[in-house]
């Protein structure tokens, strides 16, 4: 694999990881759509200040077609996400977003037109197990059912804009991806707050902090990070580094936020990782194979 898309999905991975966290703590003081707001302005004015300075160039391109990339992200996805944390804990959130890489495993025969192998098939069910003992069967948990199934919303719309956004790659560069989704973010996400009558202006340091760093690094930075990868290599195998966006949120949630970590939790996401790295070792093995009988 290119270092330059393994170097991308360790830095995303750290970047996403901590999101929670900033996202948690600013809708203590502010509503939803309106910290949405907050973040995809910075995130524009980041991108314009890229552009302006040169550093971002943009061709003459049809960017309408863009809208089934933004549609899933930023759109669904933070409206899914940002309610979702609402009502489940980040450790929680983290471990369900690892449902990325499985649920694309699924759509990509019919999107991408990409045949699923049997030990993909094996791994999916072993991680629909880990699933399963995240949300906490047989056990009280912290967060509601209604967050969980908010944030599963938020991992189906991730696994689209990966497909699209592959999709698209050949037409767009990931910077011109990446503008796109962040105009298009503060657009609807600013009307929407004024809409829904919560919009308000709140300048409290934790709101500050996180809109910077959410829009920053978390939109700006990473999603470029994202668009890259899922230009160089299938969503499927790009996907595969959300396991560590898993990993930093736990560790932010417990120790930041006190948030209690389970056996039941630790063992589901032990099980995701394993069939989430046995995916990725068997899949790199077999097209190793196949290229050899190529030749």
């Amino acid at each position: 694999m290119d270092i330059r898309v393994i170097l991308s999905g360790l830095a995303m991975s750290f970047i996403f990881g901590l999101s929670f966290l900033f996202t948690k703590n600013a809708l203590d003081y502010v509503p939803v759509y309106t910290f949405l707001s907050y973040r995809f302005f910075v995130a524009t004015v980041a991108m314009l200040v890229l552009i302006s300075s040169r550093i971002v160039k943009l061709e003459k391109k049809p960017y309408w077609k863009l809208w089934k990339v933004a549609i899933f992200q930023p759109v669904l996805y933070f409206i899914f996400e940002t309610n979702g944390l609402k009502f489940a804990a980040s450790s929680e959130a983290g471990m369900l977003i690892a449902m990325i890489p499985i649920v694309i495993v699924v759509l990509s025969p019919f999107l991408l037109k990409e045949k699923i192998k049997w030990f993909q098939i094996v791994f999916a069910f072993m991680s629909f197990i880990g699933v399963v003992l995240i949300i906490g069967y047989g056990e009280k948990m912290s967060g509601s059912l209604f967050g969980k199934l908010l944030i599963l919303g938020a991992v189906f719309s991730a696994a689209f804009y990966n497909i699209f956004s592959r999709k698209l790659s050949k037409q767009f560069k990931p910077e011109e991806i990446t503008f796109f989704m962040m105009v298009t973010g503060f657009l609807f996400f600013t009307s929407l707050s004024i809409f829904t009558r919560q919009f308000t202006l709140n300048f409290a340091k934790p709101v500050i902090i996180s809109a910077l760093y959410l829009g920053i690094l978390s939109s700006t930075v990473a999603f470029f990070l994202v668009n890259f990868m899922v230009s160089k290599v299938s969503p499927t195998i790009s996907s595969l580094f959300s396991n560590l966006t898993t990993i930093v949120s736990v560790l932010a949630g417990s120790i930041i936020r006190n948030e209690v970590i389970r056996p039941l939790q630790i063992l589901g996401m032990v099980m995701i990782l394993v069939a989430l790295f046995g995916n990725s070792f068997l899949s790199t093995k077999m097209k190793v194979q196949e290229s050899k009988l190529v030749r």
